[in-house]
């Protein structure tokens, strides 16, 4: 006999597992929150943590940052990794010691780089900062002598200022451009011209070339101009001295000959016409490659010899923030996103702590510099007109550029609008702004030795005093 079919009821779905208040998970994330949570850098949101090795937290960055574990790691200790140095350079260890053990390397250079002593005075073209305003804009290291390097600052009024650095005010100052001066570089000639130095520098219209023989005391700058490259902005050299690189209106890149001023390539960018804002616009720089070989503009890769079309052009996520090449990796670092140029050009990490700054490199490549740029423009809206000022911070920073982690952050008084470092890696100049109790805006530069710190907070301050006493001194004696 067949029997009826059997109707089985809908099945209804099972309600979902609420996790128990002392259940294992919560348990263990509780346990790797509270271990996270004493890391040396804690996070808000935490990627997948392991659970059967030791949790050493984001800022780990391999041994020789943490307490020693292994017979090969440096010591925290700067003593003891110089004696172990010691140690090697007389035979008694292997080439693990050659900074003091496994991760010395990046210890000496956090104790280094992390203790800067300001000079105690101010570089400044005012005779008298109390009546007038420094009007200093950015300048370049020029070492004049063997071991003693001179300054070379532009101005506000287009001048080109020399400063010795016992003397805070100009050995000589010469008339460049009839604008601000942008950028001022040196260029050292091949050994057949010794003597003779050329200098670059550039306005927001034209770059010019300039002869200067430091066979003098003093040096003389020529009177007029070897080269002049028209609507060549924030000019600079190439690694060989051979070809110069600036930038134009409508995001064009311009690529000279250093010795005969030809035309070398127009390198137009693509989508140029998207909007980006004037100040930006105005902060456009091109930087060659290590090896002369690439140039990056504005997050644009080419290769001079095609300039019909870019290598690559990388994704910008801020306007803010020069581009630059690693000198020791195949790497570009632009704003916080360091990218590799090779032929993948994806993006390998990231460095918060550099973002939408500019970056500069010690003369060895191993630790880079990074300092907000400030400016100011005044816009002009309807029938009034309104002063732009950049969120901005006192300080610069330094970071370890082979393992990306930060080293320190250095307080300033006043803000900082350029910084650049000496060949000899023993000074930085420091490009600092301010403003007088009228408002007139003024900017000076300031020497910082680097790995040497103050005797106390108030040591410059000290310093400064004094000096202003000697000064009174002798213009007394002079009455």
């Amino acid at each position: 006999p067949s029997h009826p079919p059997l109707m089985m009821p809908p099945a209804t779905p099972a309600p979902p597992r609420q996790s128990e208040p002392n259940s294992l998970d919560r348990i263990v994330k509780t346990y790797l929150r509270q271990l996270h949570s004493e890391s040396r850098n804690p996070i808000r949101v935490l990627p997948p943590l392991p659970i059967l090795s030791a949790h050493e937290g984001p800022g780990h960055q391999g041994p020789g940052l943490g307490p020693p574990r292994h017979n090969c790691d440096a010591s925290n200790n700067v003593a003891s990794r110089l004696m172990d140095r010691e140690r090697r350079a007389a035979g008694m260890g292997g080439a693990l010691l050659r900074h003091g053990g496994r991760g010395g390397g990046s210890l000496m250079r956090k104790y280094i780089y992390s203790r800067f002593k300001p000079m105690p005075w101010r570089f400044s073209d005012s005779p008298d900062p109390a009546v007038a305003m420094s009007s200093l804009t950015t300048g370049c290291f020029w070492e004049a002598t063997p071991n003693w390097p001179s300054l070379l600052i532009g101005s506000r009024g287009g001048g080109l200022c020399r400063f010795n650095l016992e003397d805070p005010l100009p050995a000589w100052e010469v008339q460049v451009h009839d604008e601000p001066v942008a950028s001022v570089a040196v260029s050292r000639l091949p050994a057949g011209r010794e003597g003779v130095v050329r200098i670059l520098t550039s306005s927001e219209k034209e770059a010019r070339v300039w002869e200067l023989s430091d066979n003098r005391e003093g040096g003389v700058l020529s009177d007029h101009p070897l080269l002049t490259l028209p609507e060549c902005a924030n000019a600079t050299f190439s690694n060989a001295y051979d070809r110069i690189v600036g930038t134009a209106s409508g995001g064009r890149t311009l690529l000279f000959d250093a010795e005969t001023s030809q035309a070398i390539a127009t390198l137009q960018e693509p989508q140029a016409g998207v909007s980006v804002p004037a100040r930006a616009v105005r902060q456009r720089r091109a930087c060659f490659s290590p090896e002369d070989e690439m140039l990056l503009s504005d997050g644009v890769l080419w290769d001079p010899r095609c300039a019909t079309q870019c290598i690559h052009k990388f994704d910008r996520f801020a306007h803010y923030g020069g581009g630059s090449f690693h000198p020791g990796r195949p790497e570009v670092i632009i704003s916080s996103a360091i990218w590799d140029i090779r032929m993948s050009f994806k993006l390998l990490r990231w460095c918060p702590s550099i973002d939408q700054m500019h970056t500069v490199f010690n003369p060895g490549g191993d630790v880079m510099y990074g300092f907000l740029r400030y400016f100011e423009e005044d816009t002009q809206r309807g029938l009034g007109s309104r002063r732009h000022v950049r969120k901005y911070k006192h300080m610069f920073r330094t970071v370890d550029a082979v393992t990306y982690t930060d080293i320190a952050t250095i307080e300033l008084k006043e803000n900082v609008t350029d910084l650049f470092v000496d060949n000899s890696n023993g000074l930085i100049a420091v490009m600092e702004t301010s403003r007088d109790s009228f408002g007139a805006f003024g900017a000076a530069c300031r020497l910082y030795e680097v790995g040497r710190v103050k005797a106390s907070p108030s040591d410059d301050e000290d310093e400064e005093e004094a000096t202003e006493e000697e000064r009174e001194e002798d213009e007394e004696d002079e009455d």
